[in-house]
């Protein structure tokens, strides 16, 4: 009979722990659920249009990527495992921002899949994705280039200034912990970026299934709850 695997974490006390702070504050609950209409989304919309060309597939495939990020990162995140969980939400971003750019720019779309491998990596490189949106917007781009490279910072890179994300109160830990200090930010930089980049993806994808449409409404709706509450400027 086999032993079983030699390394086995159960992280479900912390996951515990970690499901109480999200019940007993409101914001977190608010933010949980806004997550999981995202990760609904996102699953319903491939699951119930049949891809009609290679650029609907591709386009679709990007819907897949962000729910398995988006997905990973809430798991990533409730079992404690902080540094994993940003790297996750980086790649939403970065998968955000090629999605409005090809939103805004049709042709684009065209050029990432036909162009040759050194050429796209060239041409859609996450910095040039970003400058090119920033010409858009008419903007800096600090907002984007400052949360691409904090994220690479601290969790992407080997970085010393990464290693609280493993190491709470300068204690050298093995293995995952719960922390209401990093999983509340935590959850708020992955339902803001998780939300974008659900949102890219609707505007990106064109559908006529019901089940679909019905999705993109759901979701539609409560982002648009979501944002008047934590984004509307404050009177007085």
């Amino acid at each position: 009979m086999s032993a079983g695997p030699k390394f086995f974490v159960d992280e479900k006390q912390i996951v515990a722990v970690h499901d109480r702070m999200i019940a007993s504050d409101s914001d977190l609950t608010r933010h949980v659920a806004l997550i999981g209409t995202c990760l609904e989304c996102l699953s319903l919309l491939p699951e119930f249009h049949k891809e009609g060309d290679v650029t609907e597939l591709n386009v679709l495939r990007l819907g897949v990527r962000c729910f398995n990020s988006g997905a990973s990162a809430l798991r990533l995140l409730r079992c404690g495992y902080f540094q994993p969980a940003v790297i996750m939400i980086r790649d939403l971003l970065e998968v955000r921002c090629l999605m409005d750019l090809f939103v805004r720019e049709p042709s684009a779309l065209q050029d990432w899949l036909s162009m040759r491998d050194k050429d796209r990596m060239k041409h859609f490189k996450p910095v040039r994705v970003r400058e090119r949106l920033d010409q858009f917007d008419s903007v800096n781009g600090e907002q984007r280039r400052a949360a691409y490279s904090l994220f690479s910072e601290i969790a992407v890179h080997p970085n010393p200034n990464g290693h609280f994300l493993i190491s709470p109160e300068h204690a050298t830990r093995i293995g995952p912990f719960f922390s209401y200090e990093y999983f509340r930010p935590g959850i708020e930089e992955l339902v803001s970026h998780l939300s974008s980049a659900t949102a890219a993806f609707c505007n990106l994808f064109e559908t006529d299934n019901v089940t679909a449409l019905n999705a993109k409404e759901k979701f539609a709706t409560q982002l648009a709850e979501w944002r008047k509450r934590y984004f509307s400027p404050k009177n007085g």
